[in-house]
C-alpha cells in the first residue's frame, strides 16, 4: 500500500471510530441523583444505590444524602457505608464541593 493510500485509510478508520464513539455516548443516560434518602433500618438498599455506576460519569453521584436519624437505633452499618461512599468521591470533584458549600445547581450532571 502506498503512503498516500495508507494515510487516507487511517483517516477513514479514525473517522469511523469517532463516529461510533459519538453514537455510543449519545445513547448513554446519566443516573446520578440530586438527593438520596437513606433509611438506617435498610442499609442494604443504600449499599445497592452506592454500588451502581453512572454510564456517563463512572462514579455515580448520589447528591445530597439525607439520612433519617432515629434515636436509639443501631446505625453502625449505615455509618460505615456513608464513610465508604464519601471516600470514593473524587477529591477534585468540584460538584460535590459546591454542594457542600450550599450552592444549588439545576442538575447534577451539568459540567462546570
Amino acid at each position: 500500500m502506498s503512503g498516500s493510500l495508507r494515510k487516507r485509510v487511517t483517516r477513514v478508520e479514525r473517522s469511523l471510530i469517532e463516529f461510533a464513539t459519538r453514537q455510543q455516548l449519545r445513547n448513554l443516560r446519566c443516573n446520578c441523583r440530586e438527593m438520596t434518602l437513606v433509611d438506617p433500618e435498610e442499609p442494604e438498599a443504600f449499599e445497592a444505590e452506592m454500588n451502581l455506576k453512572c454510564p456517563v460519569h463512572s462514579f455515580r453521584r448520589l447528591g445530597r444524602i439525607v439520612d433519617i436519624e432515629i434515636v436509639g437505633e443501631e446505625r453502625a452499618k449505615l455509618d460505615e457505608l456513608l464513610k465508604i461512599y464519601r471516600a470514593r468521591q473524587l477529591p477534585g470533584d468540584r460538584l460535590s464541593r459546591l454542594r457542600q458549600a450550599g450552592l444549588k445547581l439545576k442538575h447534577d450532571c451539568e459540567e462546570l
